[in-house]
């Protein structure tokens, strides 16, 4: 036993808030219900860690969050959360294993694919030692840079596309459209979105010896531009969603473009003129086509290589983006650079290296975690508290019935084939600029073969993981969470390691991380966002049923106060409870267990400060226990206390 655990525990074994009763000896449960054996000393150390941020002068029945994560900052400091923890500890671990095979040349990961180009970008990158925006556009082609004043715009447009920049003029993006396909789609200029022409991109713009107004003027024409393009892009419809159109139907009604040209061009295959591409405003693009088709073309493709290279600056940790004089790339900047421009190497990488070993028991463990409170929310769905019609009831059951999970941030039961395949399709540069290119192209020329594939085989591999884009920020990856084209969950490896997760702990810390994140990602499949999807990802009427129902709206309301956004309110409670169902047996009885499982859930927020997505971590973790009866129940929290809501909130 750890020395003092116990009595660090005075106050969680206490009867009641304040009382100063001796202390006793904690009754938890410590089996072990989905591994072959917990370690104690695991999950005791564990046990004294979230004691450790305990302030037992705050009072857990008027606010659990001040009570339960007091001592937070003293110990981690401002701006820190246990994400944030996590994932220093994951590019510590990539930063190591690059040192080692740096310094081991004949190590055996050198004979597995990934390792050689990965390690190759990760030397370039750190090998920087000054900016030289001009060398990506240098890679483009020097037969491009020359004929800017000649080349069609929508050429220009291809030409960038190719490395996933497609945010102005007329926009040709393939996506994730659902469960198991992807599309092509055709927007019109993004109207909020703006350049910002810095000296640093007019230099490498400019240095092409051809005759550049200056950057003052040049600026003024690039607004002037945008100002009439904005009009343009506004719709004059009323209903601006996406519809589906033939390439056939796209070519008559914007006869303005070589729509075959382009696409071929981007996505490096010819179209049919069948297929089918998802649309936005097509009367906005024609309107945009007949604008610029008589525009200068010289300045539109001057703009588009400025809002490339702003682009390529803006993507997630480019360390080129804060470059300040005498800096030099660190080791850290170039990993997390890596981990979004290469997301597949990367995490192939890591698998091998960090995580295979502790695959198998954490599957079994996460998984059948995960089918308990898949049932209970099929149950709960089936139960129709709101009254709601039969047909939209087996829709919902369908959708909490086929959501599926993947543990970690790869495909499931890839062979070592498939790794290998992958690994052909990339090349590493001769230096930083082309390499960042390549792993643009990579990507983008995949997703793009993967929207034209017909290979089940390939696309059952590739619809089983999130393969995120180079733009996704970083919190997309630190903790689980729903994918609403898939209905599925994703479990990162930043999530897979103490404090959130350990395949040996007891049922209160294992539920009490694992059980209540598992229920809030799967309640985002009926939020009031999400819930249009359907089981297989295609989007559907469902919100606009649900809001004719008075109970549903009643249960809405009731959550829709002081929230950042409604729909993580409504997951953090009703995912609260769903795993409180799940978790179930007599632990209610076990008052010790039951503190200690609401201790291992305020773990996740401490320190959690928000963002436009997420209230504060503070004002989650109370407002969710609080329409959680039984959280009163286990701390003998008296009616009419700070964390004993009079309303609570029936949804779902």
């Amino acid at each position: 036993m750890v020395r003092g655990l116990w009595t660090a525990l005075f106050l969680l074994g206490s009867a009641t808030y304040g009382s100063r009763v001796p202390v006793r000896k904690l009754t938890l449960d410590r089996s072990c219900p989905y591994h072959a054996g917990c370690n104690s000393t695991v999950n005791e150390q564990h046990i004294e860690v979230l004691l450790s941020y305990v302030d037992s002068e705050k009072n857990p029945c008027e606010d659990f969050y001040a009570y339960a994560c007091g001592k937070w900052r003293e110990k981690h400091g401002g701006h820190s959360t246990a994400t944030a923890i996590s994932e220093a500890e994951i590019n510590q671990q990539y930063e190591e294993l690059f040192s080692h095979l740096q310094g081991h040349p004949s190590a055996p990961e050198h004979g597995h694919p990934m390792y050689g180009k990965v390690l190759a970008h990760y030397q370039h990158c750190t090998a920087l030692k000054k900016p030289n925006l001009r060398r990506y556009l240098e890679l483009l082609g020097q037969d491009l840079l020359s004929t800017l004043s000649s080349t069609h715009w929508m050429t220009v447009l291809a030409v960038l596309g190719r490395y996933g920049y497609h945010g102005h003029f007329v926009q040709v993006e393939v996506r994730w459209h659902n469960a198991t396909h992807h599309m092509i789609f055709l927007l019109p200029h993004n109207r909020h979105l703006s350049l910002s022409l810095s000296p640093h991109i007019y230099d490498a713009l400019s240095q092409d010896g051809a005759s550049w107004p200056p950057l003052d003027r040049l600026q003024e024409q690039f607004e002037s531009l945008e100002r009439q393009l904005v009009g343009l892009a506004k719709s004059h419809s009323a209903d601006d969603s996406f519809r589906n159109y033939s390439l056939d139907q796209i070519r008559k009604q914007v006869s303005g473009l070589e729509w075959d040209e382009a696409l071929k061009k981007q996505l490096g295959r010819s179209v049919s003129a069948d297929h089918v591409l998802l649309v936005d405003d097509l009367a906005a693009i024609k309107g945009l086509v007949e604008f610029l088709n008589g525009a200068d073309t010289l300045l539109l493709n001057r703009y588009s290589l400025a809002r490339f290279l702003s682009h390529l600056l803006d993507l997630p940790h480019n360390p080129l983006a804060n470059w300040e004089p005498g800096q030099r790339s660190s080791g850290r900047d170039c990993i997390r650079h890596m981990r979004r421009a290469l997301y597949l190497p990367m995490n192939y990488v890591y698998e091998r290296s960090f995580y295979a070993g502790r695959r198998s028991a954490d599957e079994q463990v996460i998984r059948s975690v995960f089918e308990q409170l898949r049932d209970q929310l099929e149950r709960r769905v089936r139960h129709n508290a709101f009254h709601l019609g039969q047909e939209l009831v087996e829709s919902l059951t369908a959708k909490a019935r086929q959501m599926r999970i993947n543990v970690g941030n790869l495909p499931p039961n890839a062979s070592e084939r498939f790794f290998w395949d992958s690994d052909r399709r990339w090349s590493v540069g001769s230096d930083f600029y082309e390499s960042h290119l390549n792993s643009l192209l990579y990507y983008y020329s995949l997703v793009a073969d993967l929207e034209g594939s017909g290979d089940r085989r390939e696309r059952a591999i590739w619809y089983s993981f999130n393969m995120h884009t180079p733009e996704f920020p970083d919190n997309i990856d630190a903790t689980p969470y729903f994918y609403c084209l898939g209905n599925i969950i994703f479990v990162p490896y930043s999530y897979l390691k103490r404090p959130f997760f350990d395949a040996g702990f007891w049922p209160a810390l294992l539920y009490g991380d694992l059980g209540n994140t598992l229920g809030h990602e799967m309640m985002h499949a009926l939020d009031t966002d999400l819930v249009d999807y359907d089981a297989r990802g295609n989007l559907r009427n469902f919100s606009e049923q649900l809001s004719q129902v008075e109970l549903y709206r009643r249960a809405v309301a009731c959550l829709n106060s002081s929230a950042v956004m409604l729909n993580e309110r409504t997951s953090d409670v009703s995912g609260s409870r769903l795993a409180l169902q799940a978790y179930g047996g007599d632990w209610l009885t076990r008052s010790d267990d039951g503190r200690l499982y609401f201790l291992q859930f305020a773990h996740f927020f401490c320190g959690d400060e928000g963002d436009q997505y997420h209230d504060s971590g503070s004002q989650r973790l109370n407002y969710s226990l609080s329409q959680v009866p039984q959280f009163a129940e286990v701390f003998q929290c008296r009616n009419g206390s700070g964390m004993s809501s009079p309303e609570q909130c029936p949804f779902w």
